[in-house]
């Protein structure tokens, strides 16, 4: 029997999506703050370690905060490659703009700030979009990919390139067989989401709902390309080793 392949690292899900799953796929997770997306993120690339290169872009932890979650829950941060595309964006673009901003407050111009300190032509150039779908280009094997958060890319970019950047990652996934997962804060930017929910070929929703003294997780597995029959809802609770689920689902009351 074929070793199950790992989808999000939760035996109960990776049965029930392994074979249903083309080579290359592209998954969407939703959460609010305070759902505990950010781990299954983490857990989604943990899963793809041995299997491919993983890559792990970041938009608002530190880089440090990132490894220290994986250390925590016993998975290896070193087979990862972080990548923390807000310090990129903040270091070659935000702080140059502050540095004209203030030098122009004091009355130098532009051209006296280029003589002083000669711009380089990245700083200039640089494009979040480009950043990554060159990273992609340079990609021509299998891999795993995860970028938690969209919302970042929601920020900084028009709505239309973040449907740019969702559909090519996408089309390198299904090309050379990756597997990428595009975490989004749930409710936030409703009419591009819509489209990402669109691209995705499978979509996960994890909510926290208070229920006495703590919060009920629930896993929702809301879409599988061409297989709605697997569509079902699980709850979740996080354990030594990340999250768990019950194949049942959440009481009511």
């Amino acid at each position: 029997m074929a070793e199950i392949e790992r989808v999000l690292g939760i035996p109960e899900i990776d049965r029930a999506l392994w074979t249903a799953l083309p080579p290359g796929w592209l998954a969407l997770l939703s959460g609010h703050s305070g759902s505990g997306a950010p781990l299954l993120a983490k857990q989604f690339a943990h899963a793809g370690i041995g299997a491919a290169p993983v890559l792990y872009y970041t938009t608002y932890e530190r880089t440090d905060e990132v490894k220290k979650a994986f250390t925590d829950f016993g998975w290896d941060p070193q087979a990862v490659q972080i990548v923390n595309l807000a310090d990129e964006y903040y270091e070659r673009v935000l702080v140059r703009g502050l540095e004209v901003a203030r030098a122009r407050e004091v009355g130098l111009s532009l051209e006296q700030i280029v003589s002083e300190r000669p711009l380089q032509s990245d700083l200039l150039t640089f494009s979040l979009t480009n950043r990554m779908l060159s990273d992609l280009a340079a990609i021509d094997s299998p891999f795993r990919l995860v970028i938690d958060s969209m919302d970042f890319f929601f920020e900084a970019l028009p709505p239309h390139e973040v449907t740019t950047v969702a559909r090519q990652i996408r089309h390198r996934c299904q090309t050379i067989g990756g597997q990428a997962l595009m975490a989004i804060h749930a409710s936030v930017h409703d009419r591009v989401a819509y489209s990402l929910h669109d691209l995705a070929d499978v979509v996960f929703e994890l909510t926290a709902e208070p229920r006495g003294n703590g919060y009920e997780h629930t896993l929702y597995l809301e879409k599988v390309a061409n297989r709605p029959d697997l569509s079902h809802i699980w709850r979740a609770e996080v354990g030594e080793d990340g999250w768990h689920v019950e194949d049942r689902a959440p009481a009511s009351g």
